[in-house]
C-alpha cells in the first residue's frame, strides 16, 4: 500500500527533474521578460516538440502526431518540410 502511495510523488520528481533540465538548457530564454512571451524554440531532444514561454515558464509542447516543429515558421509541418537539429548532446558522444 505505501508504494502506490508514492508513485503519485515519484511522477512529480521526474516531471521536476526534466523542467529543470529543458530550463537549463535554456537559461537565455527568460520566460519573466514579456517580450519573450509567445517565442517557441525548438525541443533540445525531440523534433516534434517544442518549447514556448507562457505565465513566465518554460513550458514544452508536442506537435499533434506525424508532424514535426519547423522554427522558421513557428509551426508544425510533416516531417520532409521541416530541418531539424537538434541542440542537446548525444549522450553517446559526451562520453
Amino acid at each position: 500500500m505505501k508504494s502506490t502511495r508514492l508513485q503519485p510523488f515519484a511522477g512529480a520528481l521526474v516531471l521536476l527533474a526534466v523542467a529543470s533540465l529543458i530550463t537549463a538548457q535554456f537559461q537565455e530564454l527568460d520566460c519573466s521578460d514579456p517580450n519573450n512571451v509567445g517565442i517557441f524554440m525548438p525541443h533540445p531532444t525531440s523534433c516534434q516538440k517544442y518549447l514556448n514561454c507562457w505565465q513566465g515558464l518554460l513550458i514544452e509542447g508536442s506537435c499533434p502526431l506525424g508532424l514535426y516543429f519547423d522554427l522558421e515558421r513557428q509551426v508544425c509541418e510533416s516531417e520532409a518540410r521541416v530541418r531539424c537539429t537538434m541542440t542537446a548532446l548525444d549522450p553517446a558522444s559526451a562520453s
